[in-house]
């Protein structure tokens, strides 16, 4: 690789870590990012880069799916302070109910499993962990890279089986 591809890569870095650092959401669709590259080559040793960069500073670039496009999102290792446990629970159940039963989670079914813990769900919906995709035809709840970001050190492991039989051994 010649000297000026070098700098360009470099620049690139510099570019996609202050993007990300400074993207209010914390995410950004790798589309974008790949079209700022010259080619798919340089892109994936470019996101590698960044992705060591923010590792030294204390942040994670994790890659997510959402509505078909692809997604990076920057988390911190630690609980989001934004978030309560029930919060992680609900999330945790989502994705498991998720994986459970396919991608698609009918909004007024998961109102009324988690009725008790509902305005939970909707600080959920509010702050952009989950999201509610409304058409004439349906009306689900998905969750959002965010929401995936943050449970990334246990994404896959949750599966409703696991969660229903710690929900017995609480009760």
């Amino acid at each position: 690789m010649n000297n000026t591809n070098t700098n360009n890569n470099d620049n690139l870095v510099k570019k996609f870590s202050k993007i990300i650092l400074i993207n209010e959401k914390k995410m950004i669709r790798e589309r974008d990012l790949i079209e700022m590259c010259s080619n798919l080559e340089n892109f994936n040793d470019i996101i590698k880069k960044v992705h060591n960069n923010l590792k030294n500073i204390g942040f994670e670039l994790v890659k997510t799916s959402y509505l078909e496009e692809k997604y990076y999102i920057l988390t911190t290792e630690g609980k989001e302070k934004a978030l309560s446990p029930i919060h992680y629970g609900i999330l945790a159940l989502t994705i498991a109910l998720n994986n459970e039963i396919g991608e698609n989670l009918n909004y007024f079914e998961l109102k009324n499993i988690l009725k008790d813990v509902w305005e939970n769900v909707e600080y959920l919906i509010k702050n952009n962990y989950l999201a509610q995709i409304k058409s004439r035809d349906y009306h689900l709840i998905k969750i959002t890279p965010i929401g995936k970001g943050v449970l990334k050190n246990i994404i896959s492991e949750i599966n409703l089986k696991k969660i229903l039989e710690l929900f017995e051994k609480t009760n």
